[in-house]
């Protein structure tokens, strides 16, 4: 996965190594030029066409004085006929003449056999390197006894610094140019994503829920519009349970308010007398709003962390055993038998001992309405590693696969035609499953049509140190 961090570092990189080899391309190329120009200037004489005239004079002077002691005079006239500076070497290359404009000139051997010339000249101090072999100068005899050389009067300007400033100017611009575009193109990659994500989150802003956006990387905005989506999806099931939730809530409400309000207004019209059934009926509606009122409190606290949990060590099996107790006189009523297994060895569990006894309560509550009469209900546990499994399990008439996805969810019925006081509110399971996964546990369900439901929850194993964390 290459990550922005790496394309950004890979950018400026490239934009770093552009402009470098820009620089370094044409500094080096216009180094080369520039040198050459500079290198044949001052290569002098490869093809001296003076060559025949500048001997004739040197040599008809050394003939005449016959040695070099008149070589200044020689090359002061051969300078003046040719309008060049001249001097001249003997056949040792010694310096033994040169003309008024070489006067202090610095005449050495130089790199690769030559002659380095250095002087003032042309308001500038000027520096040739010769690697002409110059004219040969022969005495009478034709032997020969030195070498004269001819500059060019004009100095030898530097390089073309302007020239070269230009080109390096131009070769950063159009380095710059390629970088910005380069820059120009990941930004485009890299904010096109997070300009989608910004729409969508505006539309969301506007009550869209419906909005994704595209995932076209795996980089981090590959990850930001994924975690968008998956965020929009749950604002959206949320949305979705808060107004199933508010419809339940008002569907719950009305049926047992509708009863009470019935039969008040029939005992005012004197349609009913207020006799014991009456009173009885209006009784159990007012305990079944107080049992919605008091899980809707129980499931919004489980569900914002505010159950105000107080844990500590409970013998499971003596858990199993009071749960089946409480339950076993309602139970033996539908004609239901209510049993309890657990090993001898079941470890004891860290848990709140009145929302422990709650959630057996509902799922023992739960399995005896679903069982027929002459089923069984059995209460028991079992260790699961470092946690210990709770289960309920009944002979009734089971859960259809289709439901069995949805049975933790609020107000959520598999027999829609179940009434309210033969089926509670319908929020026992939402609130098993809250209370369990706040005690640090997991709750689950297994069933098939006609073989029964088994209800199953985990909780933590409690040491016998009782090092357990404390839970909250």
């Amino acid at each position: 996965m290459r990550s922005l961090r790496f394309r950004l570092l890979a950018t400026t990189a490239a934009v770093l190594a552009i402009v470098l080899g820009a620089l370094v391309l044409v500094s080096s190329r216009l180094t080369r030029v520039e040198f050459r120009k500079f290198q044949d200037v001052v290569v002098v004489g490869r093809r001296d066409n003076l060559a025949p005239a500048l001997r004739s004079t040197v040599e008809g002077e050394y003939r005449r004085a016959g040695s070099w002691k008149t070589a200044d005079a020689a090359a002061a006239r051969a300078a003046a006929a040719l309008r060049r500076d001249i001097f001249i070497l003997d056949a040792a290359d010694r310096p033994v003449g040169r003309s008024p404009g070489l006067a202090g000139a610095s005449i050495e051997r130089g790199p690769g056999g030559g002659l380095r010339v250095e002087w003032a000249g042309g308001g500038a101090r000027r520096m040739l390197l010769l690697q002409a072999p110059g004219v040969t100068i022969t005495d009478s005899a034709g032997l020969p006894v030195g070498r004269a050389f001819s500059l060019d009067r004009e100095p030898a300007g530097p390089p073309d610094v302007r020239s070269l400033n230009r080109w390096l100017a131009a070769a950063v611009a159009a380095a710059g140019v390629a970088a910005l575009l380069l820059v120009a193109a990941v930004a485009r990659r890299v904010l096109k994503p997070i300009e989608a994500l910004t729409a969508a989150a505006r539309e969301m802003e506007r009550g869209d829920l419906s909005r994704r956006v595209e995932v076209s990387s795996r980089d981090e905005v590959g990850e930001l519009a994924r975690s968008f989506n998956a965020m929009a999806d749950a604002v959206s099931r949320n949305e979705a349970l808060r107004r199933a939730l508010v419809h339940d809530v008002a569907h719950e409400l009305r049926t047992p308010l509708t009863n009470i309000r019935a039969q008040i207004e029939g005992i005012q019209d004197g349609l009913t007398r207020p006799d014991a059934s009456v009173v009885n009926s209006i009784h159990e509606d007012a305990l079944l709003l107080e049992r919605l009122v008091d899980d809707l409190q129980d499931l919004a606290a489980a569900e914002t962390g505010q159950l105000g949990l107080r844990p500590r060590r409970i013998e499971t099996a003596g858990a199993l055993a009071s749960a089946a107790a409480a339950i076993a006189t309602g139970a033996q009523n539908e004609g239901v038998t209510v049993s309890v297994r657990a090993p001898e060895d079941i470890p004891a569990v860290r848990a709140d001992p009145a929302r422990l006894a709650q959630i057996l309560g509902n799922l023992l509550s739960n399995a005896v309405t679903h069982t027929p009469p002459g089923g069984r209900v059995e209460v028991g546990a079992t260790r699961r590693g470092h946690e210990v499994e709770l289960f309920v399990s009944d002979t009734g008439t089971g859960i259809a696969p289709e439901h069995l996805p949805h049975v933790f969810e609020r107000f959520y019925r598999a027999d829609p035609s179940r009434t309210r006081r033969s089926g509670g509110t319908g929020l026992g399971l939402a609130i098993v499953r809250q209370l369990v996964e706040a005690q640090g546990g997991r709750a689950r369900v297994e069933s098939k049509p006609g073989e029964g439901a088994r209800f199953a929850f985990t909780l933590p194993e409690e040491s016998e140190t009782g090092t357990e964390p404390q839970l909250s």
